[in-house]
Formats: structure tokens, C-alpha cells, sequence
């Protein structure tokens, strides 16, 4: 078990590693560092917006947690909502493909006695919109062009979307199969995970759905904002379809944070508008500075009051 945790761990840092060689690349590829003045020329007052947008997404996602505890008969309350959601900022980003949001069914369980079933089940939701909001506007590069890397997403856009909604019809029997599988596993226990997800009801899958279509728009609407403060009017609609494909190209590279490759992918994207190279990494790196970069300190902060919390309900 220690050398698979060890094991772990040496994936991660390689593959983070990797991540911030292939960042490096594109920083001295743009030429940002000898026109590092690009920076103070931005507006300082659009970036303050642009910062409260970013808040304004991760208040978004502790309500969602909130309500999705309140339909899973938790009454959680706005600070343990925070506490777990913002942390969990820290756990995703720092894991490939996200798999450390896995921590707030885990706070769930431990802190107030969820099952782990429906712990998974507020997961499955937050992951199942996200991914799929994503994916439409991803898709919409089809109107735009058909060429190079942009096929490859828009193929994969249509099969993970075809393979996200079948999950979601038929999780009961992809369940029952992946429990079979688990227990016949050398290092599991032979006994059954019995994981059930447990379904909303429609108007509550419409709330969770429109809180997440909101936090992702404040995404782009940022991202919009940040363009500006270095004095370009961007297309909102195709900075939204051309943030939905660069997330989407680092989730596939299970890089941590999608470090790298994603701001590469975005960087090119936003070249095509008519932005310069080193304008457009100049967007690139206060946008993720200001979103990603800044979630993850401050989720690595919260990370250290939810385990003080988990401690005290050990003890």
C-alpha cells in the first residue's frame, strides 16, 4: 500500500513537472519576458472586476454545495459549506483529472455521517453540469473552423458527451459492474461497495444545472474582462467556446491544474482574434493568476481548517 501511495505521488510530480516544463516553453516562446512591462500597462481597475468575478464563481459553488447537502437531507451550514467547497479547490487541482474533489464526499462522511453513496452522488452532479456545459460550448467551434487540433476536441467533445449521457441514464447498472469488478481486486477487501446514486428530483437537477451554467459564465465573463484590462474587445462568444476547449484539452492531459498545456491552448486560441503573442500571454497568465492560481492558495489555506475540523470530530 506504501509503494502504491509512493507511486502515486512520483505520477503527480512527474506529470506536474511536465506541466510547468511545458508552461516555461510557451512563456519564453511568447516573448513575455522581455516585454515584461505588458503587465503594468494593464488596468488595474478592470482586473479588481475581473477578481470579483473569480469570488463571485467560488461563492457560486459553495451555494451549490449548500443546496445539494440540503437535497441529500444535510442542513450544512455556509461556513462548513465554504469550508469544504474552497478546500476542495486545493485537493481537484492539485490531483490528475481531478480525482481529490473526492475529499467533500469524504468531509461529508466523516463530519456529518453522509453516506459515501450520496456524498458521490452531490459530486456526480456538480461534475456531470460542469462537463457537460463545457462541452456545448466547446462544440460550438464547428462554426468557426475544422482544422488541426480543433477536430481532435470536437471529436472527443461528441463522444464524452454521448458517454456522459448514457452514464447518467443507466449509472444504476454502471454501478452494479464497476462493484463486481472492485471486489475481485487483490488490494480490496471482498466485500461489496453497495455505492448507490441517489437522483434529484427534476426541479432540483435544474437548480444545480443553472447555478453551474452561472459559475461558468462568470468564467467567461472574466476572462472577457482580463482581455480588456489589456485594452482588447475580445468576442464574448468566442473567448467562451475557446476557454471551454483549452479546459477541456487539460482535463485530457490529466496534468494537475492542466498546467501548461492549458494556458498553451488558450494562448493559441486567443492569438487568432488578432491579439499579439506576448499580449496574449499576458492574458493568459493574470486570467489564470487571477482564477485558477488564486483558488488553489486559497484552497490550500482552507485545506488546513477542514482538517483541523475532521480532527476534532476523531477525537
Amino acid at each position: 500500500m506504501e509503494l502504491s501511495k509512493n507511486l502515486k505521488r512520483n505520477v503527480q510530480l512527474i506529470l506536474f513537472l511536465a506541466g510547468l516544463c511545458i508552461l516555461g516553453y510557451f512563456i519564453l516562446k511568447s516573448g513575455i519576458i522581455e516585454n515584461y512591462q505588458i503587465f503594468f500597462s494593464a488596468n488595474v481597475p478592470i482586473l479588481i472586476i475581473a477578481l470579483t468575478l473569480s469570488l463571485g464563481t467560488i461563492f457560486l459553488k459553495v451555494y451549490r454545495w449548500k443546496f445539494l447537502s440540503s437535497k441529500y437531507s444535510r442542513d450544512i451550514s455556509w461556513h462548513d459549506a465554504a469550508i469544504v467547497s474552497i478546500s476542495s479547490l486545493y485537493y481537484a487541482n492539485i490531483t490528475p483529472g481531478k480525482i481529490g474533489d473526492i475529499f467533500k464526499a469524504y468531509f461529508m462522511q466523516k463530519r456529518y455521517k453522509m453516506g459515501l453513496g450520496d456524498g458521490i452522488s452531490m459530486l456526480f452532479y456538480e461534475r456531470f453540469f460542469e462537463l457537460m456545459i463545457f462541452f456545448f460550448f466547446a462544440a460550438a467551434i464547428i462554426f468557426i473552423e475544422l482544422k488541426g487540433i480543433t477536430i481532435i476536441a470536437l471529436e472527443f467533445t461528441i463522444i464524452t458527451l454521448a458517454i456522459l449521457f448514457l452514464f447518467y441514464y443507466k449509472i444504476g447498472f454502471f454501478l452494479q459492474l464497476l462493484d463486481k469488478i472492485i471486489i475481485h481486486l487483490p488490494f480490496f477487501k471482498r466485500t461489496s461497495l453497495k455505492i448507490e446514486i441517489t437522483k434529484l428530483s427534476f426541479p432540483n437537477i435544474l437548480h444545480v444545472f443553472f447555478i453551474t451554467l452561472f459559475s461558468i459564465v462568470l468564467e467567461f465573463i472574466r476572462l472577457w474582462f482580463v482581455a480588456l484590462a489589456f485594452g482588447y474587445t475580445l468576442n464574448p462568444l468566442l473567448i467562451s467556446i475557446f476557454l471551454s476547449l483549452s479546459i477541456i484539452i487539460g482535463l485530457v492531459s490529466q496534468i494537475p491544474l492542466g498546467l501548461g498545456i492549458m494556458e498553451g491552448t488558450l494562448s493559441y486560441f486567443i492569438l487568432k482574434l488578432g491579439v499579439s503573442t506576448e499580449d496574449s500571454m499576458a492574458i493568459v497568465l493574470t486570467d489564470r493568476i487571477l482564477s485558477m492560481y488564486f483558488a488553489l492558495i486559497l484552497g490550500f489555506i482552507f485545506s488546513k481548517f477542514s482538517v483541523d475540523m475532521l480532527s476534532e470530530v476523531s477525537e
